[in-house]
Formats: C-alpha cells, sequence, structure tokens
C-alpha cells in the first residue's frame, strides 16, 4: 500500500504547485488586460467629453457673444445669450452625466448656464480650473471633489474661448457627475466572476467610483491603505496577491492614469480563482483512499486466505479463557486446521454446558438464601411490630381512663362557667385539647391493633354513597359541592366494608379539609386492569392548597401531619387498610392546584 499511495500523494502534491503556479500567472494576465481595458474604455469616455467642451469652445455663436462681453456690450441684444444657454442645453441632454454647463468670464462672472441655481456653487472650482487652461489650449479636466450636500463625486472639464487673435474671452465648463459617468464603466461585471471589482481611486486615497461590497455612506469620508492603492499612488503599474479594503485575500492588478491623477484597481478574491484547485485536492485524497482500501482488501483476502484460521483460533482460546464460553471457529475444511477447530467447538460445547449446570444451581441457592433473609425480616419486622403494637395499646389504655376523668370534670365545671368570662375561653381550650388526645389514643389504638378483615362482595358506589351522607353537615358547613361520575355498572370487590368506609371518609375529610369554602370536589370511578386482574378505581380530587413536593414524600409515615389538631395517623391507618386488601393508594398534588387520591381495589376475580 505505501508503495502505491507515496507516488500517487507526492503527484497529487506537484500537481496542486503546478496548477496554483498555472491559475495564478493566467489571472494575473487576465487581471492586467482588464485593469487595461477598463482604463482604455474610461479614456475613451471621458475624451468624448473633453472633445464636447472644445467643440462648444469653437462655436462662432458662444465666441460672438463672449467677445460681446469682453468689450462690454452684453447689454446691447439678450437674443445671443439665449442661443448659448440653448447650445449648452443641447450639449448637456447628450449625456446624463452632465450636472451643468457654463459660461464663466475671465472676472468670475457668468453670462450663461444649464442650471444657472448651482453656478454660484461651482465658479469657485471653475477659478481653479484657470490656472491649468493658462499653460493649455486643449481642454483640461479638474480634480474630483465632492459637490455640496450631493451623493457622490464630481469632476469640471473645461476649456478657452478664443478671440481672433487668440486673446482668452472666456472659459467654458462642464460639470460631470462621477456616479454616472465612470461607475457604469466600473461596475461591469463582465471577466470578474462572483467576487472581483474594479474601483478608482485619487491622490487622498479615497475611493471615488461605487463599492460592490460597501455603501456610499462607508467610503463618503474613508481612506484606505492597502497594498494595491499604496502602489498604484506611487504611479507604479503591476498585479500582486494582498488584502483588500474589505479585508480579503484578492489577486488584484493596479495601473496609474497620469491624465487624472486617479488610480485604477481590478481584483478577485483567491479563493475563487483557485477553486480548481479544491477539485485537484479532493481527487487526489479520493484516489488515495481508494488505492489504500483496494490494497486493504488484498491483504484481508490473502490474510484471510493462509493466516486467519490460525489468528482466529488463538483468539476465541483467548476469550474462552476470560470466561467466553460461547466461542466457535466456523471451518469446515478438512485439512489440519479444519479439524483443531471441531475439537475446539466439541471441547468449547462440553465446557459451556458444564459451566450452565453449575449456574443453574448455584441460582437456585441464592435464590432459596434471598427468601430465607426476607423471611427472618418479615419474622423480625412482625415481632418488633407486635410489641410496640402492645406497648402503645397497654399506654393508650391505661391513658384512656385519666382523660375520661379529666373530662367529666372539666364539662362539671364548665356549667358553672359563664360564658362571657375569661375562664370560659380556657375551660373551651382546655376541653378541645383533651378530646383531641382522646382520638389521638383512639387512632393509635386502631393503628396498633392487627387488622381483622371480614371480606365480602361489596359495590364501591354504595359505600362511597353512606359516606357522604356520613359527611353530609361538613360538606354543608362549607358549602362544598361534590361531582360524582361512578358508572353503575362496576364490578364490585372482596373487601371489608367497614374498614373500607373507614378508608373513604379519611381521604374525603382531608379533601374537604383542604378546600376552600364554596369549593367542589370530584369522585369518579372506573374499571382498571391490574397484573392480577380486574380491578375498580375510585378518584378522589379536590381543588385546595395542594401539598408540596417534600412533604409528599411522607404522607403515609406515621404522626406525619401539616394540620393543627390531626394526630398524623390518618393516612397511615388508610395505607395499612389498603396493604391489608391487597390494594393501592397513589397520591398527585400540586401547590396551588389540589389533591389527587387514587383508590385501586382488586375486583372479585383480582381478589379471589
Amino acid at each position: 500500500m505505501l508503495i502505491v499511495v507515496i507516488p500517487i500523494a507526492i503527484l497529487s502534491y506537484e500537481s496542486t504547485i503546478l496548477t496554483r503556479r498555472t491559475l495564478t500567472t493566467f489571472a494575473f494576465q487576465h487581471m492586467a488586460a482588464l485593469a487595461e481595458s477598463r482604463a482604455n474604455h474610461l479614456d475613451s469616455w471621458l475624451e468624448e467629453r473633453l472633445d464636447d467642451v472644445g467643440v462648444l469652445s469653437r462655436l462662432p455663436a458662444i465666441r460672438e457673444v463672449c467677445l460681446r462681453f469682453h468689450e462690454g456690450r452684453e447689454g446691447v441684444s439678450d437674443s445671443p445669450s439665449v442661443l448659448m444657454r440653448d447650445t449648452l442645453n443641447i450639449i448637456e441632454e447628450r449625456s446624463p452625466s452632465y450636472e451643468n454647463l457654463y459660461i464663466l468670464l475671465p472676472d468670475g462672472r457668468v453670462p450663461a448656464s444649464t442650471h444657472p441655481d448651482r453656478a454660484d456653487e461651482e465658479v469657485f472650482r471653475g477659478m481653479e480650473m484657470l490656472r491649468r487652461l493658462h499653460g493649455s489650449r486643449e481642454p483640461v479636466i479638474g480634480p474630483v471633489y465632492q459637490h455640496g450636500d450631493a451623493r457622490g463625486w464630481h469632476v469640471q472639464l473645461a476649456a478657452r474661448i478664443e478671440g481672433v487673435e487668440g486673446e482668452v474671452l472666456a472659459f467654458i465648463v462642464a460639470v460631470l457627475d462621477l456616479s454616472k459617468t465612470i461607475d457604469p464603466i466600473m461596475v461591469e461585471r463582465i471577466g470578474l466572476g462572483e467576487t472581483g471589482e474594479t474601483y478608482l481611486v485619487n491622490r487622498d486615497r479615497r475611493i471615488i467610483s461605487e463599492s460592490r461590497y460597501l455603501e456610499w455612506e462607508e467610503i463618503f469620508d474613508r481612506r484606505f491603505d492597502t497594498y494595491g492603492i499604496r502602489a498604484v499612488l506611487e504611479e507604479r503599474n503591476g498585479t500582486a496577491i494582498y488584502e483588500s479594503y474589505t479585508g480579503r485575500e484578492v489577486l488584484g492588478s493596479h495601473a496609474w492614469l497620469p491624465r487624472y491623477e486617479w488610480g485604477l484597481l481590478a481584483e478577485m478574491e483567491t479563493d475563487e480563482i483557485l477553486w480548481p484547485l479544491k477539485w485537484i485536492k479532493i481527487i487526489g485524497i479520493l484516489t488515495t483512499l481508494m488505492v489504500s482500501l483496494i490494497c486493504l482488501f488484498m491483504a484481508y483476502v490473502v490474510s484471510r486466505r493462509v493466516s486467519m484460521p490460525i489468528v482466529q483460533v488463538a483468539d476465541a482460546a483467548e476469550r474462552m479463557a476470560h470466561g467466553d464460553l460461547a466461542q466457535r471457529i466456523p471451518f469446515s475444511s478438512q485439512d489440519e486446521v479444519g479439524r483443531l477447530a471441531r475439537s475446539f467447538n466439541a471441547m468449547a460445547q462440553q465446557l459451556s454446558q458444564s459451566v450452565a449446570s453449575l449456574r443453574q444451581k448455584e441460582e437456585s441457592l441464592q435464590k432459596a438464601y434471598n427468601d430465607l433473609i426476607a423471611a427472618q425480616e418479615q419474622l423480625l419486622r412482625s415481632e418488633r411490630m407486635a410489641a410496640i403494637g402492645e406497648l402503645v395499646a397497654s399506654v393508650a389504655h391505661e391513658m384512656r381512663g385519666p382523660l375520661s376523668s379529666i373530662r367529666l370534670n372539666l364539662q362539671i365545671i364548665g356549667r358553672s362557667l359563664s360564658r362571657e368570662t375569661v375562664l370560659h375561653e380556657h375551660f373551651e381550650i382546655a376541653f378541645d385539647q383533651v378530646q383531641q388526645m382522646e382520638r389521638m389514643f383512639s387512632d393509635l389504638l386502631n393503628y396498633s391493633k392487627p387488622l381483622e378483615i371480614q371480606r365480602k362482595d361489596i359495590r364501591v358506589e354504595d359505600l362511597m354513597e353512606r359516606c357522604l351522607q356520613e359527611l353530609e353537615g361538613e360538606l354543608r358547613a362549607r358549602s362544598i359541592s361534590v361531582e360524582r361520575t361512578i358508572p353503575p355498572d362496576l364490578p364490585p370487590v372482596i373487601a371489608d366494608p367497614h374498614k373500607i368506609e373507614q378508608v373513604l371518609v379519611n381521604v374525603l375529610k382531608n379533601a374537604i379539609e383542604a378546600s376552600l369554602p364554596g369549593g367542589r370536589i370530584e369522585v369518579s370511578g372506573a374499571v382498571e386492569e391490574t397484573g392480577s386482574g380486574t380491578g375498580v378505581s375510585l378518584l378522589v380530587t379536590d381543588h385546595g392548597a395542594g401539598i408540596s413536593r417534600r412533604n409528599l414524600k411522607l404522607i403515609f409515615q406515621p404522626f406525619f401531619t401539616t394540620k393543627k389538631k390531626g394526630t398524623g395517623l390518618g393516612l397511615a391507618i388508610v395505607k395499612k387498610i389498603m396493604d391489608a386488601h391487597r390494594g393501592v393508594i397513589l397520591i398527585e398534588s400540586e401547590e396551588g392546584r389540589g389533591t389527587s387520591v387514587r383508590l385501586t381495589f382488586p375486583g372479585v376475580r383480582g381478589a379471589e
């Protein structure tokens, strides 16, 4: 592969270098020719405008009018002045680049102008042109300038109007808008591709033609400094690769136009010029990859036929040594390698069967051990709970007697107290606390007692009806409505009706206490498929304050409560009863939006 790939890589590298050199050489020639073509076009166009000014300066009618002004006879008649203005208007209409044409006398007066309102602003520039005209009998072109508030650059062309004996009678001045004069020439895209452009700069390093990449506001008062601009302002012609005024690497040609003191630059991005190099590189890389793949494929075929069988046997033996007993060698040849492969496969099969048998026995032993540990833990928990239950039942039973006596005495004391006295308020507080302690001891006794469940077929909707009747007073006192959507065809469940009624009362009481006055509680029922068969699900939803996410994890723990008078055993008893019936209780809540309690009971078939 190396013998083949290295020459291809060297050939691709040399081709890239030669292609880059060739493309660069042709690009230099092309850009130089393009710059020369633009310069010739610009020179021809401006020469036509200079000829226009020269023709005007030699017209007898204009010369006659200027002679009258020269001799001080300008007031004799207005018809020559009108004729002169008409003549200027005809010349101005020949090209849209003319901004103004006017006659300028040596003393600064303007006897005729195509736009008299602009002439006063341009006389100052015209007076600067006189110095050039004093030394030249041919029309001349002035420097570019920014004209007032106009957008763009302007330039003035001027010619002398001479008398019969060669004396200077006046000057004819033409004002050209460069955006209409040279921009159409410079913005021509033929030969410039997608990124090329040609533009002009003056002595102040300002771009005086339209830019392809920058708006007029960005170049209006900005001087640019690139290698091409510096070289052309040093009056040098040539080509080079440099960074343009936009920060991109370009291949450019620069030419100095001495007659106008302008520099012309033609530039194109090197990425566009050298784009064929990318294809050459891609072709070289693809060729190298293709040859490499062919070589690797040939090496693979040879190794597979010669050394692959032995290598696979060695690899399979090593993997089996690390515990992978599923290794097999897929060879069916009748030579020595085939016999070795068949012996190896037979050995691997016997070893795999032995290990599988040992693992099966190990899993059986592990399962028996886990069951034993679980039974021991369950026994310990049962013993602890029985001891705690006996202790709690004994304490609660002993405490209920004194509490009953205290409650009785408080009732006797309360009868002798007037309701308007302060003592009666303290009596009510004490009596309420005694009642709360009695409820707590009753809950403790119920929680600590082992559940004795008397199962029979019951209908959940009938139990719910009894519970709502029992809580009707509390619902009416808080103006809470209950919406029931329990289908009448729910299957019965096997459960203890008193215990399930206790569960429903607890859940409904919690919903009532969590709801605001005038609130609403929703009760719905449905048939639900569980892992043990068909079940019945009841959903109780309130729209109260809800339960925080942190408290939601603790609500089934004994003695945990967020109520001021709660014992914290209500939901713990509910959970105990549901577990005893092999049912499921799920609570979902969101603070500020309410709580949903789902009770799922196994149906008749599932319970059995």
